[in-house]
């Protein structure tokens, strides 16, 4: 018997998975952490918080089973977010969060010079918390530490590095990151001119799976995984958890109710879609891309609306009359986007609302609206997707799939059957990429062995109706905050 951990790093946590030799969780652990926010609208970290976050987790882990016979390491984490690193491989500044609005008034200049340079992906997908944008800003606002700096990697890379690997990058942190020419299938020179980063500065490019080191014995001593310990490359947290539930293996359409909310669906080799984020994987030199088509915001909407506003710990409706599908909302309606459209309107600015309130509105109600206006953002993006209207099923993951109400409600608005899965999410994803690359089995194996279905929340007609109704009112919303705010 052997086992194999995935680390995931996360915005506000780090979570570790660990899987037996079929791809099946046999462990977990988490610690929480909080982001710094210098300043409103900023997002930042300690990246040695990542590492003493995991030094912790992995004391739960020591509990639950033998870490002696752990065979294989992966990481995997929140894209976007880089660490900028020395010859050591030693931050030398404070990682800016992939969430962080600090070069809002940016983007939009960012995207002209792209677009006039020939590079048109990179002008569709350069936004706040790129690391292209914020590898600028931090060149013009923290100068000493850009010239520290010899190369920089993503989230999981920089852990990957911490625990004895190489450092580099995968095809998801090259393709995501704004400085890499997918039509070319090289790092843009004219992206690299333009933000201000030197072309030596630019990590190697590696498929995950691929071997980039052993577990050091300090990391050994600080986390109990086992010397010599073989670590592979990872990747970002969506194309992770796409893998255990055959997105990235085998194309099926995902929703991930997570943090930010994600719609997600995968082809066979480089795809440029018209709308959405084109995620490359590669691995045993088989490219994929996962198209990912994002909310900003998502889970972050219910945890500020329930925790911070209400002050109640779960997203559990006070009056359960609102939970009937058929319950009348009136004219209440929610605008999720909080921090920004990110991937229709391209617009960092614009801000969420509740309109249609009344006297009579409850905060149930309110709950209930948060939920459907996520909804209605997801059913914007899917209406984006070409060949969308073929899909015959979509499979639900995150923590907010956990919710009966709100699956039900994402299931009407999209008028689509949604499959919940039990998987682990990202972790397992690295996790099975740690298994593959140790057994030689693909993936595409892996997943289907270990694939559960919670359940399965079909449409209803009524309801699917009243939603398509309401729908048409969600539309209207972006134009006339706009408007507003002009």
């Amino acid at each position: 018997m052997c086992y194999f951990l995935g680390i995931d790093v996360g915005t506000s946590s780090l979570k570790l998975t660990v899987t037996d030799e079929t791809g099946e969780m046999v462990a977990a652990a988490s610690r929480r952490y909080t982001p710094l926010a210098p300043k409103v609208g900023w997002g930042e970290i300690d990246p040695l918080v990542w590492w003493t976050a995991l030094r912790e987790a992995m004391k739960d882990i020591s509990l639950q089973i033998d870490t002696a016979l752990i065979a294989g390491v992966c990481a995997t984490g929140q894209m976007h977010t880089i660490v900028l690193v020395d010859e050591e491989n030693r931050p030398v500044c404070k990682s800016i969060l992939w969430n962080d609005l600090r070069t809002a008034d940016k983007v939009v200049s960012a995207r002209d010079a792209m677009k006039a340079a020939g590079e048109s992906c990179i002008s569709r997908i350069i936004s706040t918390g790129s690391p292209a944008i914020d590898l600028a800003w931090t060149r013009d606002n923290d100068p000493v530490s850009f010239e520290r700096a010899v190369t920089f990697v993503g989230a999981p890379e920089w852990i990957a590095c911490k625990l004895g690997g190489e450092a580099g990058i995968d095809w998801c942190g090259a393709s995501t990151s704004s400085l890499y020419s997918i039509e070319r299938g090289e790092w843009s020179k004219a992206a690299c001119a333009y933000f201000g980063v030197p072309m030596d500065m630019l990590p190697e490019i590696r498929d995950s799976g691929n071997d980039i080191g052993r577990v050091c014995t300090a990391a050994a001593h600080e986390t109990g995984i086992p010397e010599g310990t073989p670590i592979v490359q990872g990747t970002g947290d969506n194309p992770a958890a796409a893998i255990p539930t055959g997105c990235m293996p085998d194309g099926l359409p995902v929703v991930s109710l997570g943090t930010s909310g994600v719609l997600m669906y995968a082809r066979e080799g480089l795809y440029t879609p018209d709308f959405g984020k084109p995620v490359l994987f590669r691995s045993d030199g088989n490219l994929k891309t996962l198209v990912q088509l994002s909310m900003r915001s998502c889970g972050s909407d219910m945890e500020w609306w329930a925790k911070r506003l209400l002050h109640k710990e779960s997203f559990d409706l006070e009056d359960k009359a609102v939970e009937a599908l058929d319950y009348d909302m009136r004219s209440l309606v929610f605008y999720p986007h909080l921090n920004g459209v990110k991937t229709i309107r391209l617009d960092p600015s614009v801000r969420g609302a509740f309109l249609g309130l009344s006297l009579d509105t409850s905060r149930s109600e309110m709950m209930r609206a948060v939920m459907e206006g996520i909804a209605f953002g997801f059913k914007e993006l899917m209406d984006h997707v070409e060949g969308a209207g073929e899909w015959k099923c979509i499979r639900l993951i995150g923590g907010g799939s956990n919710s009966d109400l709100w699956t039900s409600i994402l299931c009407n608005v999209l008028d689509v059957p949604l499959i919940r899965l039990n998987t682990s999410g990202a972790g397992q994803g690295a996790a099975m990429i740690a298994l593959s690359s140790a057994t030689g089995e693909s993936l595409s194996a892996i997943a289907r062995n270990t694939m559960a279905a919670v359940d399965q929340a079909n449409p209803l007609a009524d309801v699917r109706l009243s939603y398509s109704n309401r729908y048409q009112t969600y539309l209207r919303i972006y134009e006339a905050i706009r408007s507003i705010y002009a």
